[in-house]
């Protein structure tokens, strides 16, 4: 696996989506250099679906 296979999620929006959705993520974390919190997700079918809606929604 490669960094591309994850997506690093900065935004409770999307992870409250996500969560809606029942992805689940791997990980909450900190980043070290911003001290930002993030959600760390998995990118497969399911995700990336759910990604593709939310953007779809966002535009709208």
């Amino acid at each position: 696996m490669k960094k591309r296979d994850y997506f690093f999620c900065y935004n409770v929006n999307v992870s409250k989506f996500m969560a809606e959705k029942g992805i689940e993520f791997i990980t909450v974390s900190q980043d070290l250099k911003t001290k930002k919190i993030f959600s760390l997700y998995f990118i497969d079918e399911k995700f990336q679906a759910a990604m593709d809606e939310y953007r779809a929604n966002k535009t709208k």
